[in-house]
């Protein structure tokens, strides 16, 4: 059993009648009543031992207080969320926050007037010029109380808490030091304090008022054998540590080890999933039942961060108009919404939605997709839907309201969507929901303070309690205790383990308060103030944690941010700790691998295409060319399914720039048709009609991007307005031209393969020869096209079909360097567009009949692998490998059993 480190039971029998022991925390006073407890006979009654934790003695004084109707202590104490509601609209009355981080400064506003009443310095708000200026004068100070920005937020929130007849905590005990004084509590004959690290001097005040006589019991005191542990990084350091305790407890399980780690609080979850993964494997298999780790933290976890309280926040999110791909996904696939029955449903629309490139998805646009979705599935009586237009309707009618309006609101909310969904919770959960139905209750009570509320206001303000209230699963008390620096004061361990101790972290850095002049802080030695008293400190500390136990071991990490670092200073040179080379699990991994030789089969083909699924080849000519680069991604593609979305940009992306390109181009040559026309248009009228073609074509664009500004707009108007005039330029330069297609849709069939071709456009030239062109907006290369795998199949394949045509080109759309980029055999030559014998150094390909013998060979061939189901697991160059694909494909790993 764990136990404190001072003689608890020594100091219950000394203590007279009345006489009281004092611990900082919780912790400290429940250890203490265990210890009392175990030393009671089986059966027999007593009464608990007289131990209190400072703030639980402070609150039953306060209630002893209303009970006898003392009229100073009828007033409200005020929880954080509700001075933050204050302390904003001392804010708003005081100063200009433009330019301010508001929340962030009434947090700092809220602590820098709990020191000053914790230190004494002030006694009554009102009169808060007349208490800092001689504070201001005898540091010598260059500024009136009036110029200090923190004394005009303190009367401003002063005036806020008369009006609603409140005070703070500080407040508080202030009053209750006051009663002492004034002889409304009697104190006590004895209290002995022990386990304080720091205290300050209004608690210590009030300790010395409640009682007669007061003694500080001392910790006891005892050799410690120490070690050291110098690691690379945390998650080393924390591996050490589980493995350490793990054979602690292995070779005596009735021993008490402890794991104190620095900054808790910042690294939780990571130290949770390191023990798990070592003391209790099986707690991360998803198909085993959710219980309780056999060890204890500390530090709980935001209820916000719990998966009950998470889903709670997310569905409530669906009240607002307009969601992000991350956070709608999670809405989705939240497994406490509803049941599994419309899971097909919501992962066909968030599918959907992504395809649809917006930056953000708006509250029409998921209701109008949740619709179509349904319908396509065939879905009958589908519940999403209603539920969304629900959602949406709230949405509409709820307006400004009390906090404890919105709690109902919220609640009937999470009601409608069916929360916590249809399976029974397990412990764990069934604690979270208690729990959330308490921050629930808390968020109401703001009603008080917080006025009336928007949707946004209220949202925000029950995430900040859910962030702020700690979820600790009720456990069993067992022998391994994860804590803090501060948690594991005053306790006594058997084994004691020491994590992230390094120059760098111990001791931390200061952080004094920003709104209080640093010679206050450092002068009064207030918390964080200064490296000296974080020096002092952590002294203390270090010494109370080398007295804890006799076996204790050190770790810190060689690196930190990049900077070499030993052991904190605090410690003397011990000596080095066992390093722990392997765990129980990957031994047994090694086990498993070492059972068998497994045997290896080569799987690199699919099974062929049915003549159904040759008729209509998806992906057009995209198809051979993923076949080309690799045939095992092509398979994945485009017979399976697997695709990615593009990342959505603030505005459009480039494949959809690209587009509109192209429809830009298409509308001016569908009514300038030849290059005669061209050529017989003046300045204005060739202006007029490409100011016209932009304009049609933009008109589609908006409807879907109908969120960016107009400003926006004009913008890329003008930019395709000076891009299709630099292209016309190199237009004008060619010999005489007609367009005999534009975005002609054309039915092919190659290797068994059938294709719908879309071309950009075909050229009837003078000659009468064709040239089919093919718009790009990047920089392509004609190289491509005479590998023996195609790497652009789409040009070659459209002139396989044209049997005019005599060359092929890319015209290539790119602002400050328009051009033609081709080959072919023509009359009439054209810049950029090579003769055939011409495209290469000591090319293979003479003619344009050699070239196009040569494409329709490798299309044939290429479109006979992707019929046959060829799917090899190799890229024609190492830039094809596309990462995207790695979790279907498993190239890293194929790559490490090569290795």
């Amino acid at each position: 059993m764990l136990k404190p480190a001072f003689p608890a039971l020594e100091i219950f029998a000394q203590l007279p009648p009345g006489g009281l022991l004092l611990t900082p925390n919780n912790r400290l006073r429940n250890r203490c009543q265990q210890v009392f407890a175990a030393q009671q006979s089986p059966g027999a009654c007593w009464m608990p031992p007289p131990v209190e934790s400072l703030r639980s003695w402070l609150d039953k004084l306060w209630f002893q207080l209303q009970q006898r109707n003392w009229q100073p202590a009828l007033q409200q104490v005020l929880n954080r969320e509700q001075r933050q509601l204050l302390w904003q609209r001392a804010l708003d009355e005081s100063l200009d926050r433009q330019l301010l981080n508001s929340q962030q400064l009434c947090r700092d506003a809220d602590s820098a007037l709990a020191q000053l009443l914790q230190w004494q310095l002030i006694s009554d708000l009102s009169q808060i010029d007349e208490a800092l200026t001689p504070l201001l004068e005898q540091f010598a100070l260059s500024m009136r109380s009036d110029e200090l920005p923190l004394c005009a937020m303190i009367k401003a929130f002063a005036t806020e808490l008369q009006a609603h007849s409140a005070i703070t905590p500080d407040q508080r005990d202030q009053l209750i030091l006051r009663a002492f004084q004034e002889g409304i509590l009697e104190p006590v004959a004895q209290i002995d304090t022990a386990g304080f690290a720091q205290i300050s001097p209004l608690a210590n005040a009030l300790i010395h008022a409640g009682a007669t006589t007061v003694n500080e019991r001392p910790g006891l005191t005892q050799q410690s054998e120490l070690s050291v542990a110098a690691c690379a990084d945390l998650d080393e350091e924390l591996y050490q540590a589980a493995l350490w305790a793990g054979q602690k407890l292995a070779e005596n399980p009735g021993h008490s080890v402890g794991i104190v780690v620095n900054n808790l609080g910042q690294c939780r979850a990571q130290v949770e999933a390191v023990f798990s993964r070592v003391l209790e494997p099986q707690y991360l298999d998803p198909q085993q039942p959710h219980y309780t780790l056999p060890f204890n933290f500390s530090a709980g976890t935001p209820l916000a961060q719990t998966p009950v309280g998470s889903a709670a926040l997310q569905l409530l999110s669906l009240l607002q108009d307009e969601w992000d791909y991350p956070q709608l996904q999670n809405i989705l696939f939240s497994p406490f919404w509803g049941d599994d029955s419309e899971t097909w449903l919501r992962s066909a629309l968030f599918r959907r939605l992504q395809k649809l490139e917006l930056r953000r998805i708006d509250g029409a646009t998921l209701r109008y997709w949740a619709e179509r979705t349904a319908e396509v599935l065939h879905l009958e009586s589908p519940q999403l839907p209603r539920q969304l237009e629900q959602m949406a309707e709230r949405a509409r009618r709820w307006q400004r309201a009390p906090a404890e309006i919105w709690a109902a609101r919220f609640s009937e909310t999470l009601t409608a969507l069916n929360w916590p969904g249809s399976r029974n919770p397990d412990s764990q959960e069934y604690q979270q929901l208690m729990q959330w139905e308490s921050i629930l209750e808390e968020f109401a009570a703001l009603s008080a303070c917080g006025g009336n509320l928007t949707l946004t206001q209220a949202l925000q303000l029950l995430r900040q309690i859910a962030s702020r209230t700690p979820f600790q699963a009720e456990t069993r008390d067992g022998p391994l205790q994860i804590l803090g620096v501060l948690e594991a004061g005053g306790l006594a361990f058997d084994h004691l383990r020491l994590v992230g101790f390094g120059q760098q972290q111990w001791p931390p850095a200061p952080v004094p308060n920003p709104l209080l002049p640093i010679q206050w802080q450092k002068h009064w030695k207030m918390p964080r103030a200064s490296a000296e008293r974080e020096l002092e400190l952590a002294r203390e500390l270090t010494a109370d944690l080398q007295n804890a136990s006799g076996d204790i071991v050190v770790s810190y990490t060689c690196e930190e941010d990049g900077v070499q670092q030993g052991l904190s200073s605090l410690f003397e040179s011990p000596q080095q700790a066992q390093h722990f080379a392997e765990g129980a699990l990957h031994n047994h991994y090694s086990q498993l691998a070492q059972a068998c030789q497994l045997e290896k089969i080569e799987d690199n083909k699919l099974p062929p295409l049915t003549p159904a699924e040759c008729e209509q080849v998806r992906g057009g000519a995209s198809v051979l060319k993923a076949q080309a680069l690799s045939p095992l991604n092509a398979q994945l593609r485009f017979r399976l399914g697997a695709s990615s979305f593009t990342q959505p940009d603030i505005g459009l992306g480039p494949a959809e720039r690209g587009n509109v390109v192209h429809q830009v181009l298409a509308e001016f040559w569908q009514q300038c048709g030849t290059l005669a026309q061209l050529q017989a248009m003046d300045d204005e009228q060739r202006q007029a009609q490409i100011e016209r073609s932009v304009e049609r074509s933009l008109g589609s664009v908006r409807k879907k991007y109908n969120h960016l500004p107009i400003g926006f707009w004009a913008m890329e108007k003008q930019r395709l307005e000076r891009l299709l005039q630099q292209w016309l330029s190199v237009e004008l330069d060619r010999p005489n031209f007609s367009v005999e297609k534009v975005e002609w849709e054309q039915a092919v069939e190659i290797g068994g393969l059938h294709f719908n071709l879309r071309l950009d456009r075909l050229d009837q030239l003078a000659s009468g020869e064709q040239l089919v062109i093919d718009y790009k907006t990047g920089i392509p290369s004609i190289r491509d096209w005479l590998t023996q795998r195609i790497r652009e199949p789409q040009l070659p394949l459209y002139a396989l079909f044209q049997p005019d045509a005599h060359a092929i080109a890319f015209g290539q759309v790119r602002n400050g360097d328009c051009k033609w980029n081709g080959c072919g055999d023509l009359e009439h030559p054209i810049t950029g567009i090579k003769a055939v014998g011409d495209t290469e150094k000591e090319s293979p390909y003479g003619t344009w009949s050699n070239l196009v013998e040569h494409w329709r060979y490798s299309l044939e061939s290429l479109a006979t692998e992707y019929r046959s189901g060829v799917a090899t697991l190799a890229f024609d160059r190492p830039s094809d490998n596309n990462s995207e694909l790695w979790p279907l494909n498993r190239w890293p790993e194929r790559e490490q059993i090569t290795e």
